[in-house]
């Protein structure tokens, strides 16, 4: 996870320098469909996880229109890192509050019955849990 931010967005409101600056922010938040929730903002801070939710201007449902509001500097973006470091590495967006590392989303993968798994699904599992393993201890 990061947040980020269009620069066009700092140059108007300013940079969060810590999570509770989020409060003096727009953000574009993003709810669950299912639980219609709107997503915490996690943040590790001394050991401890601090959750924070920004003031909305928008709430969105769709990772692809979020990453599209951020990108028009429509506000703070929080989501996950490998959609928003193409467009960090190009500068389209500034990556924030770099000091608090970003509680990452935990990810699940569903299969009907373990006593008559298929082999080739476990294999799969095995390969999606290594490369997920290898990704978030770079």
């Amino acid at each position: 996870m990061a947040t980020c931010a269009a620069p066009s967005y700092l140059d108007k409101y300013g940079i969060p320098l810590t999570p509770d600056d989020l409060v003096h922010h727009k953000a574009v938040n993003f709810f669950s469909e299912h639980s219609r929730e709107v997503m915490d903002w996690k943040y590790m801070m001394n050991g401890e996880i601090m959750s924070r939710r920004p003031g909305s201007n928008m709430l969105v449902n769709n990772s692809d229109v979020l990453l599209s509001c951020g990108l028009e500097g429509l506000g703070l973006v929080h989501a996950l890192r490998t959609a928003l470091e193409p467009h960090i590495q190009c500068g389209r967006l500034t990556e924030v509050l770099t000091d608090y590392a970003a509680v990452t989303k935990p990810v699940s993968v569903l299969y009907p019955d373990r006593r008559y798994l298929p082999s080739k699904v476990r294999v799969f599992i095995d390969w999606f849990c290594e490369v997920f393993a290898r990704k978030y201890q770079e």
